[in-house]
């Protein structure tokens, strides 16, 4: 891994990096709660206003001009139960947006991984020292750690930074927490701005993860935004382990 041989600390993303969170997942949840609650639409439908709504509190929850000028923070949590609340307004009926939020939650915490992942943490595990940064809230980022029996030296979410990627406050209290610089980082993650991105500019080297699903969610970059490159690109994370073994 050129220029990287003196790296300390291989950092991951979680979702659609090492768990899976595809759409698949989304629509069985909000068909489930569409049921649980006895909605008059279709989960579908509900997902639609939904997910409008989230898009623009992900575009909107940080100022990377000025990061310090940011909305206050708010969790995943009270941010889908506040978008619950607007959509079911929208569709014109009622329905408990706590609870909803809570089953989305709920559904996060039993993502499963990604079929490569878990041998190749483990072949990793026995050289270098592993961590997770991801924006999640601390709920459901340890219950998918527990889900699929995986351990980390450190690990960072979203809700205990009080910031989202690609926000440089994140990675600087990563770096903190995990108690190393950030040049000393590998960053991993299928984000070409949350991840690599914003792990780019807080001097971390980076490997971008192109799987072939798209996973929903994802901050959407500003327009006309220059993003800065990975520092390598793999198909999958098997294709990491000769990139660390060659730097070692």
């Amino acid at each position: 891994m050129g220029g990287t041989a003196d790296i300390t600390l291989i950092a991951f993303d979680m979702y659609g990096t090492l768990a899976r969170n595809d759409a698949t997942a989304w629509e069985g949840t909000f068909s489930a709660l569409a049921l649980e609650q006895g909605l008059a639409v279709s989960g579908e439908a509900l997902r639609a206003q939904w997910s409008t709504r989230d898009v623009r509190f992900r575009a909107t929850r940080t100022n990377m001009e000025d990061p310090e000028a940011s909305p206050p923070f708010r969790s995943y949590w009270e941010a889908w139960r506040d978008t619950f609340v607007d959509s079911f307004a929208a569709l014109g009926i009622e329905g408990d947006a706590a609870l909803a939020a809570t089953r989305c939650v709920d559904a996060l915490c039993e993502r499963p991984a990604f079929s490569d992942v878990t041998p190749v943490l483990e072949a990793l595990a026995a050289t270098s020292e592993l961590a997770v940064l991801s924006n999640a809230d601390d709920r459901y980022l340890d219950g998918t750690i527990r889900h699929n029996g995986w351990r980390f030296a450190t690990v960072v979410s979203s809700e205990s930074a009080r910031a989202y990627k690609p926000d440089p406050r994140i990675f600087a209290t990563f770096c903190r927490e995990a108690g190393v610089a950030p040049e000393r980082v590998l960053y991993v993650g299928d984000s070409p701005y949350d991840d690599v991105h914003g792990a780019k500019l807080a001097g971390m080297r980076t490997v971008l993860l192109r799987r072939d699903q798209q996973t929903p969610g994802r901050t959407p970059p500003p327009e006309a935004a220059v993003l800065l490159a990975a520092d390598h690109e793999i198909d999958s994370l098997t294709a990491l382990l000769p990139l660390v073994q060659a730097a070692a």
